[in-house]
């Protein structure tokens, strides 16, 4: 190829999007990287590369991979666990050269221009930041689910099938799921074993044995409130909770993609107090906030007069 072209690989967990600044579609290593109209870049600065920083401009669009993930819905809600990386290739004249390597920092849209930018960050630029540390307050700064608070969204989440889309507002019903033990072990119908009589098969104290069978299911019911500030993900992509009745919650905003008949996942949220981390999620060990901070400044009302 004669011409400078430039190859953009953005990787998020699993999923991997390939495009092209080029006219046209460019196949390079196998790869078909997509030709998206009005893609574009800020200058690279060489001479400070450990606080390089660049805005990739995508036009709004559903721009989708080869398993038709799409790539604009990631950024939507601004709540993604795994970062999204990026790395750009300039080829000319069958020349491969690596321009930039980094992440994803911050999603920033212009609907007037209709427009997605999306600031990227080397890792020594991401290390070499001065970041706002942790306020002295009463609430924890965690996020539920992210590192610090420790939470699987996994080990909470439930399956719901989606029955009406209401602007914002998803109905659904749960979906059944299997019962559990106190232990946390799933619960199987017992069936007794018999030997070749039809006699039971006793063990060692001379009890009745038995081997698993079908699934115990239940369908749980979840009041109102209980997902308040939760989480709602589809094939990756989370969408924050306002508030939920027993059978629909409202969302943050829209949800790319979502249609009746959809199963997704539910995960309760937190509102940041000692008490719900404790009773909710038996988390206290990890709550980062200070309940007992006194209301008013001691240094002022006590010690100076």
């Amino acid at each position: 190829m004669d011409i400078k072209v430039e190859l953009y690989q953005f990787k998020h967990g699993d999923k991997v999007w390939y495009f092209t600044n080029h006219r046209k579609d460019v196949n390079h290593g196998g790869i078909t990287y997509k030709s998206v109209r009005g893609l574009d870049r800020e200058s690279i600065e060489d001479a400070d590369i450990d606080k390089c920083e660049i805005e990739v401009t995508f036009p709004q669009g559903g721009f989708k991979n080869e398993a038709g993930d799409n790539f604009t819905s990631i950024f939507l809600n601004k709540i993604y666990f795994e970062s999204v990386y990026l790395t750009i290739l300039e080829l000319e004249q069958n020349e491969t050269l690596v321009l930039f390597m980094g992440r994803v920092t911050q999603p920033k849209f212009n609907d007037s221009e209709d427009t997605m930018s999306l600031v990227c960050s080397t890792g020594e630029s991401y290390l070499n930041r001065t970041i706002l540390t942790r306020k002295f307050q009463k609430t924890c700064p965690n996020s539920i689910y992210d590192r610090w608070c420790g939470l699987k969204f996994e080990d909470w989440a439930f399956d719901v099938t989606v029955t009406a889309i209401n602007g914002l507002t998803i109905t659904f019903t749960v979906n059944p799921t299997q019962v559990k033990d106190a232990e946390g072990n799933l619960v199987f119908e017992q069936i007794p074993v018999l030997d070749e009589l039809g006699q039971p098969v006793l063990d060692g104290n001379g009890l009745p044995t038995y081997t698993n069978g079908d699934p115990v299911m239940e369908t749980k019911t979840y009041e109102a409130g209980y997902l308040n500030r939760g989480l709602f993900k589809k094939l990756g992509v989370y969408t924050f909770i306002v508030g939920n009745t027993p059978n629909s919650v409202t969302l943050y905003r829209e949800h790319v993609g979502l249609k009746v008949g959809d199963v997704i996942q539910l995960a309760p949220g937190c509102d940041q107090s000692l008490k719900t981390c404790d009773s909710t999620f038996n988390n206290a060990a990890r709550f980062a906030g200070h309940p007992y901070i006194p209301s008013e400044n001691p240094v002022m009302t006590q010690l100076i007069k």
